[in-house]
């Protein structure tokens, strides 16, 4: 049958026209689709040593996406090349020949065979879309136009970039850090077809898997085989593969460390929101498993011990100190237990700071030069009123040690001479220099915290505590932390914060356990066979339990509480210490068998002298202690003590010598004679009354101690009248025999050496004198305020 030419043409006219459209469609389709789509790479965490940590943000995410080197490794290539398409430089893109014998192959049913090139794989990863003969031309299109652009060296690196290496992983870069723990560029002729393997399954080539280990075994021994055959590998490289083949292991799948949740969710929230370029890498942190081992290990004994007395759970740092390296980070116990709450990360949650805070506040007293290592303090009762409000301060133990030198005031951790330190030195000052630390947040006014500042009303946190003491272990230097290895490389020389001198003296005076007494006992959690800076912190209500501690290598900070700011039962920052020294005795095996043990450096330039501790001056051979203080010179005092006097007793009536004693009944004892200020204190304990003798009357003087003039006062309801009453101190010069108490004008009491008297409370205002009985001198009127 003749068809008529109109038809014919009308047919051919057809036909062009639809192969038109459907040229233009696929162009319209793949336009966007001829670039190489950027990826972004998986960052990888490793600790110090190479191990795993983590990797990437969500489990449920794909993984990978490394970088491969510019020039592929020849083994990667060549491996890749002869199992998924090994005339991939021979062809544009698009293998004719394969394409054809696919068609045959499919259309006579002998055997199913793909015909995809790495260009049209490259082509479907970067645009996955379903199964159809029309995405399939539009990749065989995008992928001729690819080659075209790009080249082939490129496509094959976008290709390896890309691959799917099974368990959710892509890119063979990846993939040889994942399942041989080693670079790309060091993989050997077997571990390269390994991975060369599992892109035709990744699902049942799955390496982890010990059946999909053997599958790809057998596939890559056969990609050994065709890279024999082809003429890419010698015999013996052939030989030397297989053998290598033989002696792999199936890897082990690394998994989070449970130990370090709380530091890998640490290290991946810095991470957040940077760019990534550089994560195409394992990312080597500065945590140790081994120390996060032994931080565990701690961890768990502590609770056992303390979590009966409400402490529920901890927090453990370990730093180095020259670096800041975070060797060691434990956020709680068991990040999983609910429980325990111990998915917060109580080294990130402030609380209150109890004692912490007082080496920094006596390293601005020095600073300021508003106190030397002469300085002495007075350690007793007291009430001040303060523009930033009324306090009454009183110690943790509820005792008071009278007169201590600055040293011994800090390291018994004293809380009224931290007050009275911090009252000198100024609430602005202080908060200034806690916020530039990052011990406080700027969010309030000095005032908001007052005083308080010195025991506690400063909420921070352990990391923010642990830097804070690196600065003081580094002579002053500013101090961070550096998480990442390569961050921790030393730049520029870091900005003094504080006079390397002054740190100096406050790190010799915590690490002095003579200076400890009698607070804290010897050879307890404190005191160390190498030196170390302790300083331990609890706050109100036992909710908080401190320690931090540093030797001239590491830096240990230890957390103790409860979730809920409930109270402990007398968990105090001794029982912090406890794990502290623990801690930090592992870290330093050799030191605690007195070996290679290094001391911490003196002050430079300064002269060391033998100092009285209870009065501050020169020492005398009668005085009792000596404290060795370090002084720059022209600062160091030139007066002997004359706290410690010397005293001639008649032997045969026990009293003072006279003039006419005989020298054979004359004995010589050692009295401790303190200011006027000491006088109740003193008098309980048994101590010397100050001499009393003729003083010209300009210098004589009288002081109200207690209470301080503008106290207000609230008269408790459920305590009877009788019982609610104030002791009236005063300090007087020189010690007459009594004084008289006058209040709202009248006389009140008399009383006698050390002048101690009780006034009962009565609701209203009410004005307070001291005087002599019998010359004019009197104190200043001090006006208190009585409400029911």
């Amino acid at each position: 049958m003749k068809y008529p030419k109109l038809t014919i043409r009308s047919a051919i006219a057809g036909l062009a026209a639809l192969m038109l459209l459907i040229c233009l469609g696929v162009c319209l389709e793949v336009k966007d689709a001829v670039h190489l789509m950027p990826v972004q790479p998986t960052p990888f965490l490793e600790d110090r040593n190479g191990s795993y940590l983590a990797e990437g943000w969500n489990d449920d995410n794909p993984r990978g996406f490394w970088e491969v080197p510019q020039q592929v490794p020849e083994r990667v290539r060549q491996c890749f090349i002869s199992i998924e398409d090994k005339r991939f430089y021979e062809h544009g893109g698009v293998d004719f020949k394969s394409i054809c014998r696919a068609l045959v192959r499919n259309l006579t049913f002998s055997g199913r065979q793909g015909a995809s090139t790495i260009a049209m794989q490259v082509a479907r990863m970067q645009d996955r879309g379903p199964r159809s003969y029309w995405n399939k031309l539009c990749e065989t299109v995008t992928a001729y136009l690819l080659v075209r652009k790009f080249g082939h060296d490129e496509v094959l690196r976008q290709y390896l970039r890309l691959v799917p290496q099974g368990n959710r992983m892509h890119g063979v870069a990846y993939a040889a850090r994942r399942y041989f723990r080693k670079p790309l560029q060091d993989l050997g002729w077997a571990e390269a077809a390994l991975l060369a393997s599992v892109p035709k399954s990744p699902t049942s080539m799955n390496p982890f898997d010990p059946e999909g280990f053997v599958r790809a075994m057998s596939r890559a021994g056969l990609i050994l085989r065709l890279l024999q055959a082809q003429g890419k590998i010698t015999d013996e490289e052939y030989n030397q593969g297989l053998k290598q083949l033989s002696g792999l292991s199936r890897p082990d799948k690394e998994i989070r460390p449970f130990q370090s949740y709380h530091a890998i969710l640490r290290l991946e929230d810095m991470l957040h929101g940077q760019n990534r370029v550089g994560f195409d890498r394992p990312l080597r942190s500065t945590l140790d498993l081994s120390v996060q081992a032994q931080l565990y290990s701690q961890a768990v004994a502590a609770m056992h011990t303390y979590r009966p007395l409400g402490a529920d759970n901890i927090a453990i740092m370990v730093v180095e100190k020259e670096t800041g390296k975070v060797r060691g980070y434990l956020g709680s116990e068991n990040y999983r237990s609910k429980a325990h709450s111990g998915a917060i990360n109580y080294a990130r949650t402030p609380r209150s700071s109890g004692s912490t805070l007082k080496p920094f506040i006596y390293a601005l007293g020095l600073t300021e030069k508003l106190y030397s290592p002469a300085s002495v303090i007075a350690d007793l009762p007291l009430h001040i009123v303060h523009e930033s409000g009324n306090y009454t301060v009183t110690n943790f133990d509820d005792l008071f040690l009278g007169p201590m030198l600055y040293r011994k005031a800090l390291a018994n951790s004293r809380n009224i001479p931290a007050v009275q330190v911090l009252k000198t030195v100024g609430i602005d000052k202080a908060y200034g220099f806690f916020s530039s630390l990052g011990l406080a947040r700027k969010d309030r006014q000095a005032s908001y915290y007052g005083l308080n500042m010195a025991i506690g009303g400063l909420y921070v946190t352990l990391e923010d505590l642990v830097a804070a003491y690196g600065m003081l272990a580094n002579d002053g230097r500013a101090f961070s932390l550096a998480w990442f290895e390569d961050d921790a490389k030393k730049s520029a020389a870091p900005e003094q914060v504080l006079p390397e001198d002054v740190c100096r003296q406050i790190t010799l005076f915590l690490s002095d356990p003579l200076a400890r007494l009698p607070s804290f006992n010897r050879m307890g959690a404190l005191e160390y066979p190498f030196p170390v800076a302790v300083k331990t912190g609890t706050s109100q209500g036992f909710r908080d339990a401190w320690a931090v501690g540093y030797s001239t290598r590491y830096i240990v900070g230890v957390w103790m509480g409860h979730p809920k700011n409930d109270r402990m039962n007398r968990v105090s920052g001794l029982s912090a210490a406890d794990i502290a020294k623990n801690v930090m005795l592992w870290l330093h095996p050799d030191e605690s068998r007195d070996l290679n043990e290094a001391p911490f450096p003196e002050p430079r330039g300064y002269k060391a002298m033998r100092i009285c501790p209870v009065s501050g001056m020169l020492a005398l051979p009668i005085c009792p202690d000596v404290m060795l203080e370090y002084f720059k010179p022209e600062t160091e005092p030139v007066a002997s003590c004359n706290v410690h006097l010397k005293y001639a007793i008649d032997r045969r009536t026990g009293a003072d010598a006279v003039a006419v004693t005989p020298g054979q009944f004359i004995d010589y004892k050692t009295r401790t004679a303190l200011p006027p200020e000491y006088a109740g204190w003193s008098s309980r304990r048994d101590y010397a009354r100050p001499a009393a003798g003729p003083a010209p009357i300009i210098n004589a003087r009288i002081r109200i101690q207690n209470p301080v003039d503008g106290c207000r006062f609230m008269l408790d309801p459920d305590t009877p009248l009788q019982f609610q009453v104030l002791t009236l101190r005063a300090a007087v010069t020189p010690a007459v025999p009594e004084i008289i108490w006058y209040v709202d004008g009248k006389t009140m009491a008399t009383a006698a050496y050390p002048y101690e008297a009780y006034l009962p409370l009565e609701p209203g205002t009410h004005d307070i004198q001291a005087r002599f009985p019998h010359a004019a001198v009197a104190s200043n009127v001090v006006s208190i305020t009585v409400s029911k």
